[in-house]
């Protein structure tokens, strides 16, 4: 159903295999980036997104490890040709920032580039698809991403369809899509009556950077996937707490406390050479937790269900919750 494919999961430096911040999520032929960390260029190419795809682009906060790749990003979009115009969003610096790249670096964008200076609430909204900012607990402004996917009907069935006398065409696609339709002979016909049940929604939280915070807390409540830093072990719990960051202890707890199906835990500072204590202490507190690493994909069904490919290797399934 949706692909979240994990284009840089470093914290503060880049690493030999692990590039600075950059998540893609890829659902109904739109591609939404959540940060954009150096080297995203060749990370987008290497994943196969394509750069003139409908695109969004969130950014959770104003740190370099977490903007400075979309400069580069924006001038290939342009030296490519692309078409398709841009939204970007995220707290109020990054317009400065953008005009400021476009002053003084020959930024100027070949596209139709809005950049949305956001506070907490909905953000984004395309179809299924909402998107609501959440302020978190960092050094300075900052944001984490709830992104919800809720169709409006079932399945579409067309026997059903052709019962009540809807003629094929866009009628049938107008219920498909959740409108009621007006017939000839007067009736209405309302979605449902000629759709299965509405699936569930699905959530995905992305924190971007955070101490622990009852406002990340409460928007993970039931989340199919909660995507969070975890830049430090137990250990370290004085400097996560200085930094502002999260360590993979307390994010594990929070993540079972409410109900989050599966952990993704990314940002761990490079200290953590290989990240295996990053993992093991996540795991220790809340099992069904994996670690990020670049290019890994996690792909999510309709029903809940994920299946989760590492980077040069075979599929790994996980039943609905």
């Amino acid at each position: 159903m949706l692909d979240i494919i994990f284009l840089g999961t470093g914290g503060s430096m880049p690493t030999e295999g692990r590039n600075l911040p950059a998540i893609a999520i890829r659902y109904l032929g739109w591609i939404f980036l959540f940060d954009c960390g150096e080297d995203i260029q060749r990370q987008i190419e290497k994943a196969g997104l394509g750069l003139n795809k409908n695109m969004a682009i969130f950014i959770t906060h104003m740190h370099a490890d977490h903007i400075l790749g979309l400069p580069g990003l924006l001038l290939r979009f342009s030296l490519l040709g692309r078409g398709r115009p841009l939204n970007i969003y995220g707290p109020r610096e990054i317009i400065e920032y953008v005009k400021v790249n476009q002053a003084t670096i020959n930024l100027g964008t070949t596209f139709e580039t809005v950049v949305h200076a956001i506070g907490p609430g909905i953000v984004f909204q395309e179809g299924p698809i909402t998107i609501r900012a959440f302020e978190v607990d960092h050094r300075g402004p900052a944001f984490g991403y709830e992104i919800l996917f809720q169709n409006p009907t079932g399945e579409f069935m067309p026997e059903k369809a052709e019962d009540l006398g809807v003629p094929k065409g866009p009628l049938w696609s107008l219920l498909a899509k959740g409108n009621q339709v007006s017939l000839e002979d007067g009736r209405i016909i309302q979605p449902e009556n000629v759709t299965g049940p509405r699936p569930r929604s699905l959530k995905i939280v992305y924190s971007g950077d955070t101490r622990p915070c009852q406002l990340l807390r409460s928007a993970s409540q039931d989340a199919d996937i909660l995507i969070s830093e975890a830049m430090y072990t137990a250990e370290h719990t004085d400097l996560a707490e200085e930094r502002g960051h999260s360590t993979a202890e307390a994010i594990a707890k929070i993540a079972s406390e409410v109900g989050v199906r599966l952990l993704i835990l990314t940002h761990y500072s490079p200290r953590y050479y290989d990240g295996e204590a990053i993992l093991n202490e996540g795991r220790a507190h809340f099992p069904n937790t994996i670690l990020a690493r670049d290019l890994l994909t996690v792909t999510l069904d309709k029903d809940g269900s994920h299946t989760i490919i590492q980077p040069g290797t075979a599929q790994t399934a996980g039943d609905p919750a």
